[in-house]
């Protein structure tokens, strides 16, 4: 048939058809980025291709174990990724429920603000890189360790605890979709001679990162107890919890702007308009006002 015959005996529902196909390969992809099941798949690719060569040149042996193998394996992928489904799942149910989603951001954002106040009164410096669209390990020195763990103030404190069995306090947190991803991330350092003498290593490097990527980096500085964002290659004035609440807020309505929308995140009214308690700002407030800890105490 020649390439005219075949478009022109084409319909509607062909082009629809063909179309859906591609705007399912397309999400998946996206939703498997970044995962363990891209090595995966693309091994059971290459063993489907090695069957399907081995049949054409009359392998009998090779291509009836391979095909023994592939019959069983989505039984074996379902056994060795059932974590990555389960949370494959939960995404596509926060895209497609845009409360859940905004509920997830509300909730990450108190946690991530709770921790930088911490880590803040006990002069603790610490780097939490929030991922946007570009990948940030393509320009870092040290990709740091994998974590792969939820969310919460309590685990982004302990990761920044400076301590030699701690060998992922020195690097930045990396969170991405409202997961801590990696620990120990050591980011590009930036090369402009215009910053400020009093703005050390983890600042640099936050500025860097973001020259690079269109992330958003949280610097907390240990020396003078200062909380800072660097975006576009910029670094704030020093921010306290509100503020901070509403940068971060901005970057991501940014995002929501940016990416299609079914990955809109939540917008900065709504999160500044919303409930407090579900945000996790009413839990910083009482830390505020309540008598200061020693350094040690706030450590331990």
């Amino acid at each position: 048939m020649k390439p005219s015959e075949f478009i022109a005996a084409l319909a509607w529902n062909d082009a629809l058809d063909f179309g859906l196909l591609l705007v399912i390969f397309y999400g998946t992809l996206r939703l498997l980025h970044g995962t363990r099941a891209i090595p995966v798949l693309l091994a059971v690719a290459f063993f489907g291709a090695v069957a399907a060569t081995a049949q054409q040149l009359d392998l009998v042996a090779v291509a009836a174990l391979i095909k023994f193998f592939l019959e069983y394996v989505i039984i074996i992928l379902i056994v060795v990724f059932h974590q990555e489904i389960r949370r494959l799942l939960l995404r596509v149910g926060q895209r497609l429920a845009p409360r859940g989603r905004r509920q997830a951001a509300l909730s990450a954002v108190g946690e991530l603000v709770l921790a930088t106040e911490r880590l803040k009164r006990a002069k603790i410096g610490a780097l939490f890189i929030l991922r946007g669209e570009l990948d940030v390990l393509d320009t870092v020195s040290d990709r740091g360790r994998e974590i792969g763990a939820d969310l919460h103030a309590d685990t982004l404190v302990a990761l920044m605890i400076p301590h030699p069995i701690n060998l992922a306090h020195d690097g930045a947190v990396l969170i991405q979709d409202f997961r801590i991803t990696r620990a120990g991330v050591i980011c590009p350092l930036t090369h402009r001679e215009d910053l400020d003498p009093q703005f050390g290593t983890r600042h640099r490097g936050a500025i860097g990162m973001t020259e690079e990527t269109d992330s958003l980096v949280v610097v907390v500085s240990e020396e003078r107890g200062e909380i800072r964002v660097a975006a576009r290659g910029e670094l704030s004035e020093s921010l306290n919890a509100s503020e901070l609440e509403q940068r971060i807020g901005a970057w991501i309505e940014r995002q929501s702007e940016e990416r299609p929308p079914a990955d809109a995140s939540v917008s900065a009214s709504e999160r500044t308009s919303s409930d407090q308690s579900r945000s996790g700002a009413r839990r910083v407030e009482p830390e505020l006002r309540s008598q200061q800890p020693q350094p040690a105490e706030e450590v331990a």
